[in-house]
C-alpha cells in the first residue's frame, strides 16, 4: 500500500517547521573531509600522492541531525559531549555559526571527540571520490557515570524547552538507553529514536527509524527475502520496544512504515538521479520525520516527507543537509499529476 498525497496538506506541514523546538540527545561526531588533487603515484609504495587543497569539518552523527533540523527551519538544542580538543571546538563553533545553542553540550576533560576523516581524491577535471576513511577519538561503549549524569541533567533542562526529543545513538554512550531512562516518561515530549546497534533497547518512543541492516540486527535475522518479511520484522521490533511506529529505510527500495493497528505502508524511493553519497542520510530522515510529527503530521505524512528529504540528501556529496525550500520543491515534483 502506498500513501495518497495531498500537496497542500504537506506544504502546510512544512510551513509549520519554522521555529519548532527540538532537543537532540546525540553522539556528536566531527566529520572531516580532506580534499586533494592526484599528483602522481608514490615511489615508496603503490599509493597515490595527493596535493592537499582544503579541509572541511562539519557536524556528524547526532550533530548532523542537529544541522538538518536547523536547515529545515527548526530551533534544535543538542545535548551530548565533546572533548577539550580541536575537533570539539570546531563542532561547537559550527553550531554557533548556524545559530544553535550549545548550553546542552558538556565539554569534558579526558574525552576525545569522535572524528571520522575522509580523504577525497580527484583530478582537475574529475569528481573527487572517497578513497579512505580514518576513525579516531572516543571508543564505542558506555560513558563514566559522572559524565553520564551530567548529560542526563542537561537533557532534563533541555526537554523543558522542547516540543520534540530526537535521540541519535551512534554507540559512543552520550545517547544510550541509560541516559534516556533517566528522564521520566511523563516528562518526555514526542520522542523519536535512531540507533545504530541497539534500537530495541529504547522503549516507548513515538517512532524509531532503523535501516534494513539495523532492523535485521535488532530482530536477529540474517537477511530479508521479501517486503512482507521486512514488515513482519518491523512489527516484531515494535512489540519488543513498545514504540508506536517503526519506519524502516531501505535505500533504493524506499521506506516501509509500520504502525499499531494499521496496514503497512510502502513508500517508493524519491528521485531518479544518480546517488552521489549516502553519508548521513539517516540523520536527514529522522530530522524531517521528527519535525513533521511535532508539526501535526500523521506518521504516514511524516514518513513521506522524510522519504523526500532522504532522496534530496543522497544527491549531495558529503554530510549534507536539506532546506525547507528544497523540500517544498520536492513535494511539488512528487505530487504532480
Amino acid at each position: 500500500m502506498t500513501p495518497a498525497l495531498d500537496r497542500a496538506r504537506l506544504e502546510s506541514i512544512v510551513g509549520r517547521f519554522a521555529g519548532r523546538r527540538v532537543a537532540v540527545l546525540g553522539d556528536l561526531v566531527a566529520d572531516e573531509f580532506l580534499h586533494g588533487d592526484i599528483a602522481r603515484i608514490s615511489r615508496e609504495a603503490p599509493v597515490l600522492i595527493l596535493e592537499h587543497r582544503r579541509t572541511v569539518v562539519v557536524p556528524g552523527g547526532g550533530g548532523n541531525a542537529v544541522a538538518n533540523l536547523r536547515a529545515l527551519g527548526a530551533s534544535p538544542e543538542p545535548v551530548g559531549v565533546v572533548g577539550r580538543d580541536e575537533a570539539g571546538a570546531r563542532l561547537l563553533g559550527r553550531f554557533r555559526e548556524i545559530g544553535v545553542p550549545v548550553r546542552g553540550v558538556v565539554v569534558a576533560r579526558g574525552y576525545e571527540t569522535p572524528t571520522k576523516s575522509r580523504v577525497l581524491a580527484g583530478g582537475v577535471h574529475t569528481r573527487r571520490q572517497q578513497i579512505v576513511r580514518i576513525d579516531r577519538g572516543a571508543a564505542h561503549g558506555e560513558l563514566a557515570p559522572p559524565l553520564r549524569a551530567e548529560i542526563a541533567a542537561r537533557l532534563a533542562r533541555a526537554v523543558t524547552r522542547a516540543e520534540g526529543l530526537l535521540v541519535s545513538d551512534y554507540g559512543y554512550g552520550a545517547a544510550g538507553p541509560r541516559v534516556l531512562r533517566s528522564l521520566r516518561a511523563s516528562r518526555r515530549p514526542t520522542t523519536t529514536v535512531d540507533s545504530r546497534t541497539r534500537v530495541a533497547r529504547f522503549r516507548g518512543a513515538a517512532a524509531c527509524t532503523p535501516n534494513q541492516e539495523e532492523l535485521e540486527r535488532a530482530v536477529g535475522a540474517d537477511s530479508f527475502r521479501s517486503d512482507r518479511a521486512v514488515e513482519e520484522a518491523a512489527r516484531d521490533l515494535m512489540r519488543r520496544s513498545g514504540n508506536r511506529a517503526v519506519l524502516v529505510t531501505r535505500g533504493a527500495r524506499g521506506m516501509c512504515l509500520v504502525e499499531r493497528g494499521k496496514p503497512p505502508l510502502r513508500i517508493p524511493a524519491f528521485g531518479e538521479g544518480e546517488v552521489a553519497d549516502v553519508t548521513g542520510a539517516g540523520d536527514t530522515v529522522i530530522a524531517a520525520f521528527t519535525l513533521a510529527l511535532i508539526s501535526g503530521a500523521s506518521h504516514a505524512e511524516a514518513a513521506f516527507l522524510a522519504n523526500l528529504a532522504a532522496g534530496l540528501a543522497v544527491m549531495k556529496y558529503g554530510t549534507a543537509t536539506v532546506s525547507r525550500s528544497e523540500l517544498r520543491a520536492a513535494i511539488r515534483e512528487a505530487c504532480r499529476p
